[in-house]
């Protein structure tokens, strides 16, 4: 097949691209930068991505979205987040899930802190251009750049689905994420590192952190580690969008004839129609992403069983192919090679 280079620059329009940790579009405001890796120009309006770093005590004030649903994954650091009249305090690997309407804010615990926001509809990358300012470097500054006023917030709402709320916000007294659950509903819930429905397939674990149940079908959100392994099946979807962001170790990405190696922070968005495969290159790598739409849920859980444990085991668990197949009509899925490596 022909390798066909990927764009590694934020794109003006939807194709399959490859960004670098710290690349992306970046803004200052105060002490954070925020760094836009998906909007809805690279993905052709399906999602966006951004990333949040800053030193300890940067905040942003309490707002909701009316339609945007936002899925929060914390990277490093310690993150204080208000949900929903509940605090918690973050750490790396917890998971928020933001329907709309739902209040949260977020102060930072850490000295130095990032997490991932992913969101679908509400034009929420551009809150940042509005509030902050174009920035050149990847860490954030040590004393505040620039502070927003209450000019920017306003046209940030006028531009962006988000309402700033003036409620106080008392940080303090924390709920653990434990203690929190999937609620099998639309409805906000933190889940600690290492919960999610866990899903046992061969030598990897899938972990659901968003079902359709808790975004209306609109995505899911899925976390997968595992050892150094083989490529899994190459394929392409019709009509659903992955994301591929690497958190721990490293590992080998094809996209449409192209071999890359992704690294921690490293982020490769593969649109609907882009032939894709991936193949775990570290004893133990960790990859996130959010699907749009939620329709390929019932592919891990056909394909895998249910894991109790919080890790994968060191013999590898059945492949259910044949219940994949049973089902290969209802799934977004078309299977090109067995390999990657078999086309070349």
């Amino acid at each position: 097949m022909m390798s066909v280079s990927l764009i590694t620059e934020l794109p003006e329009e939807k194709m399959p691209y490859l960004l670098r940790s710290g690349d992306g579009r970046k803004y200052v405001f105060g002490q954070q930068v925020a760094t836009v890796i998906a909007d809805f120009k690279s993905t052709g309006d399906v999602l966006e991505l951004t990333t949040i770093s800053g030193g300890k005590g940067e905040t942003f004030p309490l707002h909701r979205h009316k339609d945007a649903f936002e899925s929060i994954y914390v990277m490093e650091g310690k993150i204080e987040f208000m949900l929903d009249g509940v605090n918690y305090l973050l750490t790396a690997g917890d998971y928020v899930h933001i329907p709309p309407g739902i209040a949260h804010a977020y102060r930072m615990a850490g000295h130095r802190n990032r997490f991932a926001s992913y969101s679908i509809k509400g034009n929420l990358t551009a809150i940042y251009e509005l509030l902050g300012k174009p920035y050149p470097y990847f860490e954030h500054p040590t004393t505040a750049m620039n502070s927003y006023s209450e000019n920017q917030l306003t046209e940030a709402s006028n531009r962006a689905d988000i309402v700033f709320l003036q409620d106080a916000v008392q940080w303090g007294k924390y709920n653990s994420p434990e203690e929190s659950h999937n609620p099998r509903c639309v409805a906000p819930y933190v889940l600690e590192n290492g919960e999610g429905d866990r899903l046992l397939t061969g030598d990897q674990l899938h972990r659901i952190l968003a079902t359709q149940e808790n975004t209306n079908g609109e995505y899911i959100f899925v976390a997968s580690d595992g050892p150094k392994g083989e490529p899994i099946v190459e394929h392409f979807h019709n009509h659903h969008t992955e994301t591929f962001f690497c958190v721990q170790g490293q590992m080998t990405m094809w996209a449409n004839g192209e071999e890359v190696k992704l690294f921690p922070g490293d982020f490769l968005h593969v649109p609907a129609g882009t032939l894709h495969s991936y193949r775990l290159d570290s004893h133990y790598t960790k990859v996130v992403g959010m699907l749009v739409s939620g329709l390929f849920e019932p592919f891990f859980r056909a394909l895998g069983e249910p894991h109790e444990t919080y890790t994968f085991p060191t013999e590898p668990g059945p492949l259910r192919m044949d219940r994949v197949m049973a089902i290969i009509d209802e799934l977004d899925l078309n299977v090109v090679a067995k390999s990657p490596l078999d086309r070349k």
